[in-house]
């Protein structure tokens, strides 16, 4: 599954590098902004997450592949093939392999819409809906989007809530997430920043509160872009510890994108 996923991935870049134009850049990775691309427009987006440090060994690498599209209007709409990989210790205390090779964990459908302008207006404002499909249950990710940019200077703050619903066990949950970033255009290329999100989680155990922040940098090329930030957990609010049973202690997440 892993050369697969590979060679699917390759192919999918050798067919787009022909037709490279402008890549709509992304400063942030966790924070969305509320641009969104031209009618006809196209990207190809991919997200790699590298999630480790919990109570016992676990480690974790997911895969996000996005189809991206402008549809005018200030609207643009996506497609997301998700996949993941863990590894975590069994109760045996040895290494359980979950799941094998990556797998496809979902099926995401994005839309965005754009409601003002960052530059042009007092604030940036974007609407964010998207349905994902699992195997064992259904979420759906709606989200505020407040951005603003002055001179060299970006800032954003979004501000999420996402219901999900378990097939099997009937159980349902509720994650809500105010997020935000800040960050300096360094060069028409270069932009350093800092983002951090604060997850509040609902379901049928206690309300657990966790508080990561971390540094990002992003690279823009005339037709591509790349990312990276890493994200530790600084503070699980209610405990005296870091919650390292549902959430991990590190996140690394790398971004690319490519235009058709």
């Amino acid at each position: 599954m892993r050369k697969s996923l590979q060679k699917l991935m390759f192919g999918i870049f050798l067919l787009a590098a022909p037709q490279l134009g402008h890549a709509g850049d992304r400063q942030f990775i966790y924070n969305y902004q509320s641009g969104v691309l031209n009618d006809g427009e196209r990207e190809i987006e991919t997200y790699s997450t590298y999630r480790f440090g919990k109570d016992s060994f676990y480690s974790a690498l997911d895969y996000n592949l996005e189809f991206e599209t402008g549809l005018g209007g200030g609207v643009q709409t996506s497609l997301y093939l998700n996949f993941t990989q863990e590894l975590g210790q069994d109760p045996n205390g040895g290494v359980a392999l979950n799941g094998g090779s990556p797998v496809l964990d979902g099926i995401s459908n994005e839309w965005k819409f754009k409601l003002a302008d960052p530059v042009a207006d007092a604030v940036g404002l974007g609407l964010y809906v998207e349905p994902e499909f699992e195997p064992d249950d259904f979420e759906l990710e709606m989200k505020v989007i407040v951005d603003k940019k002055i001179g060299n200077w970006l800032a954003t703050f979004n501000l999420l809530a996402e219901p999900s619903f378990d097939y099997a066990d009937t159980d349902s949950a509720f994650l809500l997430r105010p997020s935000a970033g800040l960050g300096y255009y360094l060069s028409d290329r270069f932009f350093l920043g800092v983002e951090s999100m604060d997850e509040n989680f609902y379901d049928k155990d206690p309300m657990r509160s966790v508080f990561s922040l971390g540094p990002v940098l992003e690279y823009s090329g005339n037709n591509w872009w790349v990312a990276v930030t890493f994200l530790p957990q600084l503070a699980s609010f209610g405990s005296s510890s870091l919650d390292l049973t549902d959430s991990q202690k590190d996140q690394v997440r790398v971004a690319t994108s490519f235009s058709l």
